[in-house]
């Protein structure tokens, strides 16, 4: 956190939505005025994890002091943080980064922009990444149990990802 952070307590107002579809930021009601805190998609795709319009949302954040955001129809804010009540950060899990295990049942198999097999949609609605080589090495159906291992991240929907690197007891390369 920089020096200048500030703690931002509120209800969510609205999520926003970027060009493409994903979360860029939130309006937040705070002491009867409306603030706007900015995140990159990563970021932003964690806001549904933690609020919705009508819920609590405590973040730490910059003033945006941008010409842009200036000329805006209300403060702007960049994302630093989640907060607890106090206003102290609270440390995520780095997307991508946590090692984990998912297990489940083959719901729905997931394709690659060229229409390749690459991954599994489980029951649960979690994704499991394989890439189209994964998905040769591994014989994987509608009904299939897996057992998964690799680094997850959140998907825009706020299900989990995982990135495979082993599923049922094959290594992937």
């Amino acid at each position: 956190m920089t020096k200048k952070s500030t703690f931002i307590d509120g209800t969510c107002e609205q999520l926003l939505f970027s060009p493409k579809g994903g979360i860029e930021g939130a309006l937040i009601l705070m002491k009867g005025k409306i603030v706007q805190v900015t995140a990159d998609h990563h970021v932003g795709a964690l806001f549904p994890n933690v609020t919705a319009p009508g819920k609590p949302m405590r973040v730490l954040a910059a003033l945006d002091r941008s010409p842009k955001a200036a000329e805006g129809a209300h403060p702007v804010y960049l994302f630093e943080a989640f907060a607890d009540a106090d206003g102290d950060a609270i440390e995520a899990d780095e997307s991508g980064s946590a090692e984990t295990t998912i297990k489940g049942v083959v719901a729905a198999l997931h394709f690659a922009r060229h229409g390749q097999p690459n991954g599994v949609i489980l029951e649960t609605g979690e994704f499991i990444h394989l890439r189209p080589q994964g998905m040769e090495q591994v014989e994987l159906a509608i009904g299939s149990k897996v057992n998964a291992t690799g680094t997850v991240s959140t998907t825009l929907l706020g299900t989990r990802l995982l990135n495979a690197n082993k599923v049922n007891r094959i290594d992937l390369g």
